[in-house]
């Protein structure tokens, strides 16, 4: 009796080890790809609040008074966003991406009254690691570990499915 159950036991134990190897790999596809939209939408919010702010200033400048006038891309501290646009532009500004990130923002193209006039702001990715990425206009990406970037109102490193 003992014998005969063992070839039904191996063959149970080998399905759920089948249907775990088919399952898990597509729910971690699908929890990075819900982490992408979140991190997306996080990334519009600020930057809807942002564009706000900078209908009222006239810049997308914001940090300690005096630092503005840089002819470079500068990277800007998350708090000083932060104190610049709650609760007036948003009630809560987000910090981090869906994988726990913080995100990058970055301010650029000073005019000659050393305002900034372009802003970039860039999640990581599922790797928290910065992409080489040397041409912004990089378009879609199929990878979750690379960057997301917003820059200006539009997407310019995204999902190729967002695309």
């Amino acid at each position: 009796m003992k014998r005969a159950l063992l070839p039904l036991i191996i063959i149970s134990v080998a399905a759920i080890f089948l249907a775990a190897w088919l399952v898990v790999p597509n729910f971690m596809t699908a929890m990075n790809r819900s982490r992408q939209h979140r991190t997306m939408a996080d990334m519009r919010t600020i930057a809807t609040a942002l564009e706000a702010r900078a209908g009222d200033t006239g810049s997308y400048s914001f940090g300690p008074a005096g630092r503005e006038k840089h002819p470079v891309e500068q990277r800007r501290r998350l708090s000083d966003l932060a104190r610049a646009l709650e609760p007036k532009y948003v009630r809560k500004l987000p910090l981090t991406d869906s994988w726990g990130t913080p995100f990058q923002i970055s301010v650029s193209d000073y005019d000659d009254a050393g305002r900034a006039q372009t802003y970039v702001i860039r999640s990581l990715g599922s790797d928290g690691r910065p992409d080489r990425v040397l041409n912004l206009a990089s378009g879609s990406t199929t990878n979750f570990a690379d960057d997301l970037i917003y820059s200006n109102g539009s997407f310019i490193r995204y999902p190729e499915a967002a695309g």
